[in-house]
């Protein structure tokens, strides 16, 4: 075993060859710890309401502290993961994680079901988990953007099933920031909800979290204002509102009204003629390529993108995967 070179022998080889090889990743510190856990809180804070409004009854998504975490230290049982890489605004990915009985009793209260429990997740539990977990997702980034000072947006999630003992290879990383949370539906779940993201991408986060009072990415900042040599003269009555404010105290007044919403798949131009000879099995092409999101467009304006799903057997809907402020959706409701 004399001829057998060892790690360090290896090691010099190879810095020889002008080759280093790849450092260890150093662990994660407090103060990075503490920042990701705060934006983990900023991220769940609109999961209840999406929850709940997919279930139809009363359900809750809780943070939990964050810490950093060996994988295989979370590997007790079955699992579910739902991998959501980022499209904008961070690289690599977020990943959600649930106890695999859990999830498909998540997955038998989103069909209808009373949350009974079974021990293989079909195709259309994985698509109601998925629906699910979409959006908590599409709830927490917009938080996360206004967090971070960047926007930052979601592709649409894979599903992987990890038995008992696969889950540090299934993930792919051996450390992991958590934030081990709940999910609940009262009387029927109560389960942990992880959060995860690996060490790489928490450094991400708590430099942005850091420098996220400075200006975003792209945006320049205003030109300072001379200074006037005239004293600042006060200022009677009260200051007027923030316009971003107003509209959404004033939104209140016209929830109830409906509008019309329009999912545009795409568009052409033909001339009138062609119009003419159309018949039953025509085709017109359009200006959208087959992998372009489609779009959710209000008084003729866009306010979100997305991708076309099938719900149930004999419906289309829209999955929405980047959508405008809602100061921006505010102001598409007027002239």
């Amino acid at each position: 075993m004399a001829d057998i070179l060892s790690q360090d022998e290896i090691d010099r080889l190879l810095v020889a060859a002008g080759t280093e090889p790849a450092p260890e990743e150093a662990e994660l510190s407090t103060a990075q710890v503490q920042a990701v856990e705060r934006l983990a809180r900023v991220f769940f804070a609109g999961a209840n309401s999406a929850l709940a409004a997919l279930l139809a009854r009363p359900a809750s998504v809780s943070e939990g502290l964050g810490q950093a975490v060996t994988v295989a230290d979370l590997d007790t049982t079955r699992h579910v993961l739902f991998v959501f890489p980022f499209r904008s605004g961070l690289s690599g990915e977020v990943v959600f994680l649930l106890r695999h009985r859990e999830a498909s009793q998540l997955a038998d209260l989103i069909l209808g079901g009373e949350g009974t429990a079974k021990d293989a997740l079909d195709e259309a539990d994985l698509d109601a988990l998925k629906e699910a977990m979409t959006q908590v997702a599409g709830s927490g980034a917009p938080n996360l953007s206004a967090a971070l000072g960047r926007e930052v947006a979601f592709a649409p999630p894979e599903v992987r099933e990890a038995s008992r003992g696969q889950l540090p290879s299934v993930l792919g990383w051996p450390q992991a920031f958590l934030s081990a949370g709940t999910a609940a539906v009262p009387g029927v779940l109560d389960t942990p909800f992880r959060f995860l993201v690996s060490p790489n991408v928490a450094r991400e986060m708590a430099h942005l979290a850091r420098a996220g009072a400075g200006p975003s990415p792209g945006r320049e900042e205003p030109p300072p204002q001379p200074a006037s040599s005239e004293p600042a003269q006060p200022r009677s009555g009260p200051a007027p509102a923030p316009a971003a404010h107003q509209d959404l105290h004033n939104i209140d007044l016209i929830l109830d009204i409906e509008v019309e919403v329009m999912v545009r798949l795409g568009e052409s131009v033909v001339p009138l003629k062609e119009i003419q000879r159309l018949r039953p099995g025509s085709i017109i092409n359009l200006d959208k390529e087959t992998d372009a999101p489609v779009e959710l467009v209000v008084n003729d304006r866009v306010i979100a993108k997305g991708e076309l799903v099938v719900v149930g057997s004999d419906h289309f809907a829209l999955r929405i995967t980047e959508v405008e402020t809602p100061t921006e959706r505010i102001r598409t409701l007027g002239p």
